[in-house]
């Protein structure tokens, strides 16, 4: 997720900015379901022997999904982008 950023903020700079918007908003929601995945994780850890484990795990995997369905969103939004911009590279 880190080097998704990373790269994000590195073609950033290159895109128009009536797309950047979305990017940035798109990056905003991955730090929160970031921090909602650890915060499931920390409650799974707590209630590892506990009734409410089960429950905890598939909170935790929720939150996991919303991660990557959101990370998939951002970078379908940058190739979205990078090839309205004629930034993609072609396909060898």
């Amino acid at each position: 997720l880190r080097s998704l950023i990373e790269k994000v903020d590195e073609i950033l700079p290159s895109l128009h900015s009536s797309v950047t918007t979305e990017i940035e908003g798109t990056k905003k929601l991955l730090n929160k379901d970031l921090s909602e995945l650890i915060s499931k994780m920390r409650l799974a850890q707590q209630n590892t022997i506990t009734s409410l484990k089960e429950e905890c795990q598939r909170q935790m995997l929720a939150a996991a999904h919303t991660l990557a369905l959101d990370s998939k969103n951002l970078l379908d939004a940058v190739d979205q982008a990078r090839v309205r911009a004629n930034l993609a590279n072609p396909p060898h």
